[in-house]
């Protein structure tokens, strides 16, 4: 796992997007129940199951993602915007 501590909103955004392309390219790899687990103290972040993450806030995948116009899943990014906000 490649965690990085983010020093401020946008480089935050970059990486939120990343991880969750991240997710979007390989669903089938992360566990049933994997919810975006986000460590409010290094706002750091990574979908994994609720049992495996202490102390952390929880969002569902599905709340960062969006249909572009060709009907592809993409990030939702007005979400990440949202969720950044909440850390810096």
């Amino acid at each position: 796992m490649n965690i990085r501590i983010n020093k401020d909103i946008k480089s935050y955004i970059h990486d939120l997007t990343e991880l969750v392309w991240a997710y979007i390219r390989h669903r089938a790899f992360y566990p049933a129940n994997a919810l975006l687990a986000v460590q409010r103290e290094l706002a750091c972040n990574v979908f994994d199951s609720p049992d495996n993450c202490r102390g952390c806030d929880f969002y569902a995948p599905e709340m960062l993602l969006t249909c572009n116009a060709k009907g592809a899943t993409v990030p939702n990014l007005n979400v990440i915007k949202s969720i950044a906000k909440r850390y810096y």
